[in-house]
């Protein structure tokens, strides 16, 4: 999941600044979630990554998209946050981009473990299962993305991309092609094409399966990014929902294809959680006595996810920022630099996600904390959906006249309350799912009341902040 979240309020003139078109739109939308950190939970479902990806994709991401595609040409000005204080008022705008935020840091977490596991290889794979190494990779990392960020987001973001076309698009390409020869020579397959319902179906060993379903969703939040482009659209109304269903057909086949080139690669036994990724490449390359191609094609596919982070960095901090400006946070952490960038909330970050990447000097394996880490963030993050539907749902009765240059289809009503009615439902079915232990290693009901409790806790922190803010908090944004 890639999220740079745009957090400016867009110009309201339709003359000149609609400048892009359908094609540009799809590339910038599949961008924001295509990612090779999935495929190995996709590939060890086997067949059932086909399920798994369909709903996800036509139940999840779509509607999320649509959405915000309506909220984001109706009230453009700071996403979220201005979305949810349109609806139901400042208090509850200032929890869903709070847990848009808060999310970001057990996010962020998961995706540098990535990083850290596909460096590994680079040097020995052994290290990608070190929990020390991974940690420090984390620290690293994260900690470079961050002071690269406190000089602005323009040049974080031509890095982002260059981290996308050779750490992303090159290696997925590679992976696939490869595995198509690698298939056609008659090599073993180890992904078993059975027709029984079982294996595209979660029947046999559900709950398992469902937690790794929870990658699946990973991976597209915060597709409603694109939809802050809205107003930039030649022909809203038409090319928004072309690009959308078109990255979704993208993002659909390539991660699929990807997840089973994975499968079909790697034997399940041996498949890496983690890293499973770079072991299929590995395998591939050996199969032709190319291994001295391994450390590369690690260090590019490390370097893609570690082009996500410097998105994910300052994305969702500026969301919370902006509410801050509102009067919602202390003074001291509305404050921005010299370069716009809100530093004193960006150092905050830092030091949050730094204590959270501690959590695999607690668990006893990388692949279990790194499940664990991508269920407390879609928990989080499903909160804040729950919270966007509804507001979408109610903004259609509570201001049914203010324009949308984008409307979701479908009548004046019926059609907001399928598709965000569908959304919600998967978002719901989600959350209960976040609930379900990573293996056996815990307690179902402890676990799941650890979670509750943690999310409760991120409930109530910013309905505390909302009580306790001061008048003088208002307009307070100062350049250090």
């Amino acid at each position: 999941m890639s999220l740079a979240i745009k957090q400016s309020t867009l110009g309201t003139d339709t003359g000149t600044s609609k400048r892009i078109g359908a094609l540009a739109l799809t590339l910038m939308t599949t961008a924001l979630f295509l990612t090779l950190r999935n495929m190995p939970m996709m590939a060890d479902t086997g067949l059932q990554m086909v399920f798994f990806n369909l709903v996800t994709v036509f139940a999840f991401l779509v509607p999320i998209a649509l959405v915000s595609a309506e909220l984001a040409t109706a009230w453009p000005n700071n996403g979220v946050f201005h979305w949810l204080e349109e609806a139901f008022g400042t208090r509850w705008g200032l929890v869903a981009v709070w847990l848009q935020w808060v999310q970001s840091l057990f996010g962020i977490t998961s995706i540098l473990s990535y990083v850290a596991a596909s460096l590994a290889y680079a040097f020995d794979p052994r290290l990608a299962g070190d929990r020390d190494f991974v940690v420090a990779i984390i620290l690293a990392v994260y900690w470079i993305a961050t002071f690269a960020n406190l000089r602005g987001t323009r040049a974080s973001g031509v890095i982002s991309s260059l981290c996308l076309g050779a750490g992303v698009l090159l290696p997925s390409v590679i992976l696939i092609s490869m595995t198509i020869v690698y298939v056609a020579q008659g090599k073993p397959v180890h992904l078993s094409f059975s027709t029984a319902p079982s294996s595209w179906l979660p029947l046999s060993h559900p709950r398992e399966s469902l937690v790794l379903f929870l990658s699946f969703i990973f991976g597209v939040v915060g597709i409603e990014v694109s939809a802050s482009h809205a107003r930039e659209i030649r022909n809203v109304r038409r090319n928004y929902p072309i690009a959308v269903f078109a990255a979704a057909v993208i993002g659909f086949v390539l991660t699929l294809l990807g997840g089973l080139a994975v499968a079909v690669v790697v034997p399940a036994s041996r498949l890496d959680m983690v890293s499973g990724s770079v072991q299929a490449l590995q395998a591939l390359f050996a199969t032709w006595h190319l291994a001295v191609l391994v450390p590369a094609a690690a260090v590019l596919v490390a370097l893609g996810a570690a082009g996500q982070v410097s998105t994910w960095v300052v994305g969702p901090v500026k969301g919370l920022w902006a509410a801050g400006c509102d009067g919602n946070l202390p003074p001291c952490l509305q404050s921005v630099n010299r370069h716009g960038v809100p530093s004193n909330l960006l150092m905050l970050q830092a030091l949050a996600m730094s204590a959270v990447a501690l959590v695999f000097l607690v668990v006893p394996s990388v692949d279990t904390a790194f499940l664990i880490l991508t269920s407390m963030a879609v928990v989080l993050y499903c909160g804040m959906y729950l919270l966007l539907f509804a507001a979408a749902i109610r903004l259609r009765y509570s201001e049914p006249d203010t324009p949308r240059p984008y409307r979701v289809p479908g009548g004046r009503t019926w059609g907001l309350w399928c598709v965000a009615g569908t959304g919600f439902a998967t978002t719901t079915v989600c959350l209960v799912i976040g609930l379900l232990p990573p293996g056996n290693g815990f307690a179902t009901a402890l676990y799941a009341s650890g979670m509750l409790a943690a999310l409760a806790v991120m409930l109530i922190l910013p309905l505390l902040l909302y009580r306790w803010r001061r008048p003088a908090w208002r307009s307070h944004t100062g350049t250090e």
